[in-house]
């Protein structure tokens, strides 16, 4: 038995999370629209909007386009953007290792992690598994 890590790990767990996060995160308000939503998505070229408590600042969790589309038919587009909420809002420190962010995405239905100093603190970006998939592709 040895201390060292498999070589594979070892690549992933050297590198912080910070170094493929995506800075910034793209938000909206519980009370915007699902149309509103869908605007915002479209202008900034994502797949998920994190929503926030208007009052509390507090992340409620993530609008994945996903779960857009499977609004889009049945629901009226001036809908809540909180309603279609599917993701709950996930931590992950600046200095953790792509490793960690590639074990807290293989959960289902975690996408997107917010790349931040603690929970109450601003967000300083995202990590989603694009992310995790590019960094992986760039180095293989």
């Amino acid at each position: 038995m040895t201390d060292t890590l498999p070589l594979r790990t070892a690549r992933f767990a050297a590198v912080p999370v910070r170094r493929i996060m995506r800075p910034g995160v793209v938000s909206v308000a519980a009370d915007a629209t699902l149309a509103q939503v869908a605007q915002v998505m479209a202008a900034h070229q994502v797949h998920a909007v994190l929503v926030f408590e208007p009052r509390s600042s507090t992340p409620a969790g993530w609008v994945t386009s996903a779960a857009l589309m499977g609004r889009l038919l049945d629901d009226d587009p001036s809908a809540p953007a909180a309603a279609a909420i599917t993701e709950e809002p996930l931590y992950i420190f600046p200095s953790a290792s792509v490793a960690d962010a590639i074990r807290a995405l293989a959960d289902p239905g975690v996408t997107h992690l917010l790349v931040t100093p603690g929970p109450t603190a601003i967000p300083h970006g995202v990590v989603t598994d694009t992310d995790v998939i590019r960094f992986a592709a760039a180095r293989a």
